[in-house]
């Protein structure tokens, strides 16, 4: 994906100087302008017609009720609103004595309304604070080059009617919401009250300085692409407070790919807006243009979306990182770098064919096992674990496994799944997921489970079972599981991460009633603790029941 985003920036780069007008830099940015505009439509069904409670747009996965992602549609939001508004308003003059353009105005006015709403509806407080910011940089814009001139008997009517249609179509889609589903409360939302209260805030933290310690292990190189998923455990300290990113690019980058790519990512990016910034305050030009000139807008999107991803990383979306590297791309050829024109051409085109061949070789070696690997999954949940295994055996070649060998393993005798694991370790050592499963598969394998518990001490209480039960001095490991299980016990209470839907729940009150056998004076602690973690379960999995059922899916 990285090789073809780069293949992306350079074809936008060459196709806009060699053509002639501004024809195919039009069609890019109106295809993502209105795009835009359709997944508001598509989006509003879903928040209206589905359980979700925050709007995500189009950027759900109907298959799973857990994979709604509406940080990521904010993020979107905050890369192309400044489109959609340039669009809307670059070729229209405004005549105030004039009853059609007084309604063409408000139909425009509501498109813009349209888009904020739905940015609004996703409830994400950081994208309001970046939108902010955006508002900020333009108007701080605006105002550096007119300064005694700064037009706000225009931009102030046009910005208050903006924020009335957008409040509007946020009370209005809540009120049709209201009728089928609870709607979040938005002061909750503000003042940190709602389900997932501060710790959104004071996890980021955390995971921005795990990230710095794990990034000077291994400076150079880092841990390897997606890697902070598996390395992050070590160092986590409270109950599933882990996360596939660090909520940062720079540090994601850092960690997972090395000093060198952060840099290369920098060089890049930070050049290409810093480039933009001084041309923008340099220029001599009249405050309409300013207010509204394509450099302007695609500044103003590219640097929302940079400073958005540096407190939630959601440049993973590709819905997100294409329209992100084309309008940089575009940015870059109206800044008139001359560095881009005196690159060979037939350098440049060498490169990019190379680039092509080496990717369209790999993606077609790695496809076909895509395709196999993919019918032993669909074999597996449907329950055919032999099928599964055949088509997971057809797979063995494939470079990028992600938990084929793990699943193998699971399914596989005993004795295979030992050489299956260590396969597996050879790509990945740091997923305490293999060290579970040799335990599970070879039983009372102490080892194992206490290499996996490193590093899944505080997302799978399962671990801490099997070694409660493989172990034969359960004194000695008594007060840390003690100690554990309060920390269970506190988030299941307070469903933390959703921690209630999980078999966690289970495996707590298992344990609990190991321990009340083993300990018969501390029985009753035990058997209480147990009870209030299936009674807090039931509750919130009663809540998921009975919420009414969707009416797309």
């Amino acid at each position: 994906r990285t090789g073809a985003l780069g293949l992306l920036l350079i074809w936008v780069i060459r196709e806009i100087h060699d053509s002639e007008d501004n024809d195919f830099t039009n069609r890019i940015l109106r295809t993502i302008a209105r795009a835009t505009l359709i997944a508001c439509c598509i989006g509003l069904l879903v928040y209206i017609l589905q359980p979700v409670n925050r709007f995500v747009g189009t950027f759900f996965d109907s298959r799973f009720h857990t994979d709604y992602w509406p940080n990521a549609w904010a993020d979107f939001v905050l890369l192309t609103w400044p489109l959609v508004a340039y669009f809307t308003f670059t070729d229209f003059s405004f005549d105030s004595k004039n009853h059609k353009s007084r309604i063409e105005f408000l139909l425009r006015i509501a498109m813009v309304g349209l888009v904020l709403g739905c940015l609004f509806l996703s409830y994400s407080r950081g994208a309001t604070l970046t939108l902010i910011a955006q508002l900020g940089i333009w108007a701080g814009l605006i105002y550096k080059k007119t300064r005694a001139n700064f037009p706000m008997q225009k931009i102030l009517p046009t910005a208050i009617v903006i924020t009335v249609a957008s409040a509007l179509v946020f009370v209005t889609t809540n009120t049709l919401r209201n009728n089928l589903y609870e709607v979040q409360d938005l002061s909750d939302k503000v003042t940190l009250q709602s389900s997932e209260g501060g710790s959104s805030v004071s996890e980021r933290f955390t995971f921005w300085g795990q990230s710095i310690n794990l990034a000077m292990q291994k400076p150079l190189l880092g841990w390897g692409p997606y890697s902070f998923r598996f390395v992050q455990p070590t160092l986590q300290r409270g109950v599933l407070e882990t996360s596939d990113h660090p909520h940062n690019v720079l540090l994601k980058i850092l960690v997972e790919r090395g000093i060198l790519s952060a840099l290369v990512f920098v060089l890049v990016v930070g050049l290409v807006l810093y480039r933009a910034s001084v041309q923008l305050l340099a220029d001599r030009t009249d405050e309409q243009t300013l207010l509204f000139s394509l450099r302007v807008v695609l500044f103003v999107g590219l640097i929302g979306v940079v400073l958005h991803n540096m407190i939630d990383f959601n440049l993973q979306f590709v819905g997100i990182a294409l329209p992100f590297w084309l309008m940089l791309g575009i940015l870059m050829t109206h800044l008139e770098i001359d560095s881009l024109r005196s690159i060979p051409r037939s350098v440049a085109r060498g490169v990019e064919v190379l680039l092509a061949v080496l990717l369209l070789v790999v993606a077609l070696y790695e496809g076909g096992y895509l395709v196999t690997s993919s019918i032993g999954r669909r074999a597996e949940s449907f329950g055919d674990h032999q099928k599964a295994l055949m088509w997971y055996e057809r797979s063995d070649g494939e470079m990028f496994s992600r938990d084929l060998l793990l699943s193998r393993a699971r399914l596989d005798t005993p004795t295979e799944a030992l050489s299956i694991l260590k396969k597996y370790r050879e790509r990945n050592a740091v997923d305490y997921r293999s060290y579970r499963i040799e335990g599970d598969r070879t039983g009372k394998n102490v080892t194992a489970f206490t290499k996996a518990l490193e590093g899944g001490r505080w997302n799978d209480l399962g671990i801490s079972r099997g070694l409660l039960e493989s172990t034969g001095d359960v004194d000695a490991m008594k007060a840390s599981l003690d100690a554990l299980l309060l920390k269970y016990a506190d988030a299941i209470g307070a469903n933390t991460h959703f921690i209630a839907l999980s078999p966690n729940v289970e495996e707590f009150i298992v344990i609990c009633n190991r321990l009340a056998t083993l300990y018969p004076k501390e029985a009753p602690k035990y058997q209480v603790m147990a009870a209030k973690a299936d009674h807090h379960a039931q509750i919130e999995r009663e809540k998921i029941k009975s919420r009414p059922p969707g009416f797309l899916w």
